[in-house]
């Protein structure tokens, strides 16, 4: 029978209204039923969830939640923007392909908070700092989110659009009011592209008021005790500031999927649409030093198309067709917007 993570992700895109996250759901649960040879149980269930119906107006939790809070959430003074959105989370870390060190420091993240109580009994707690980086793509995001899901917490995405403002002072007080409400309540904090806000301060490039965000930053992070988890982002871990990297209690490098990690990739996020002989090493070969996110983009692709012309399963040529497609993509970005 369904594990008890497949049950809760069910549970969760129903009561969501995500319909395309319920058929995907409902789909594993189906496959893993056909893969320990309860194929008449498989047969139902499949017959049961091709016969369902979701309303189109049922609206998401993300809404909703945002309606709640929307009256709480600190505003940058000068724009009036929210300085974060509060996002629901459907991911959990079996959704994810990771290597198996980074895999596994994730789970001792939360089994640490889940188990906080016994290492409260020692005076420990646990890790609650989380610096995460590396190349852009390759699962840094998604592991934030799915740190909430398994936690069951909301996520604080901050906007820095609305934190850093053209007034001088106004962007470490915009800070302030992040930390102060992150205080308030039991949330993963959130901070995406974090070199924007944490550069060297020695750099000739930047002036006195980012130096005096970067120190404010620096002292928030020392002195913040709430029970959230705070993680942070960065594709330039290079440009952080020396002072940042001693302020988190874990730092995590997101890398490239390796050869064996690619196959694994391709075979999630093909597994909506039925395939026919795909030679996963032979894909693998040809994909090596893409990103995760490169990988899946490819796949959905892959998966439209078919789609669209009414294949009736995805084989190596309509794959290999999209690899070369993803190359000359990859090389225009090389010349014209990469570096």
């Amino acid at each position: 029978m369904a594990n008890g993570k497949q049950l809760k992700k069910l549970f969760q895109s129903f009561a969501e209204g995500d319909s395309e996250y319920f058929n995907n759901t409902a789909k594993s649960i189906i496959e893993d039923e056909r893969r320990k040879n309860h194929f008449q149980l498989a047969d139902e269930l499949e017959k049961i969830l091709n016969s369902f119906k979701v309303p189109d107006k049922l609206k998401k939790v993300e809404s909703n939640i945002n309606q709640n809070y929307l009256h709480l959430l600190p505003k940058d003074k000068d724009s009036n923007l929210p300085l974060f959105d509060i996002k629901p989370t459907k991911y959990l870390l079996e959704d994810l392909v990771l290597d198996p060190l980074t895999e596994g420091t994730l789970k001792e993240l939360i089994q640490e908070y889940e188990k906080k109580e016994i290492l409260s009994a020692f005076s420990l707690e646990p890790r609650k700092k989380i610096l995460f980086c590396g190349p852009p793509g390759c699962g840094k995001t998604i592991s934030a989110q799915a740190i909430a899901g398994e936690l069951d917490l909301p996520l604080l995405y901050t906007r820095f659009d609305s934190i850093v403002s053209s007034y001088l002072g106004e962007t470490a007080l915009n800070l302030r009011k992040i930390f102060d409400f992150t205080s308030k309540g039991t949330w993963i904090l959130f901070f995406d592209e974090f070199d924007a806000i944490s550069k060297q301060r020695d750099s000739v490039d930047e002036h006195g008021e980012l130096k005096r965000v970067v120190n404010s930053f620096l002292q928030m992070l020392d002195n913040y005790e709430g029970d959230s988890i705070i993680i942070a982002a960065t594709n330039h871990q290079q440009l952080l500031d020396n002072a940042v990297w001693r302020r988190f209690d874990e730092v995590i490098f997101f890398d490239k999927p390796t050869p064996d990690e690619i196959p694994k990739l391709l075979i999630k996020n093909l597994k909506r649409y039925p395939t026919n002989n795909i030679d996963y090493i032979k894909m693998s070969e040809k994909l090596t030093g893409n990103s995760h996110s490169d990988i899946e983009r490819l796949c959905l692709n892959v998966i439209r198309k078919a789609i669209l012309q009414r294949k009736s399963k995805i084989d190596n040529s309509f794959l290999e067709k999209e690899i070369e497609l993803l190359k000359i993509r990859n090389n225009i970005y090389k010349t014209k917007g990469g570096n």
